[in-house]
């Protein structure tokens, strides 16, 4: 079960990147409104928080149970 949970925390994380790739390709040379900005900049925090996650659990995983 936690195998499965890691390889969909993964794909939901890398699907999630695609689509803010996605999103600032299509809007780099069109006008857009303050509105839209700000909720992608709210959505790349979000994003960012998410990569902290995965990064402190990949690596804090294995130095918790090496202090054990």
């Amino acid at each position: 079960m936690v195998d499965f949970l890691t390889i969909a925390f993964v794909v939901v994380l890398l699907g999630l990147t695609l689509l803010a790739i996605r999103m600032w390709y299509t809007t780099k040379g069109s006008a857009v409104s303050e509105a839209e900005r700000r909720l992608y900049g709210r959505f790349l925090v979000g994003l960012a928080i998410f990569w902290v996650v995965a990064i402190a659990g990949y690596f804090g995983g294995p130095f918790l149970s090496a202090m054990k």
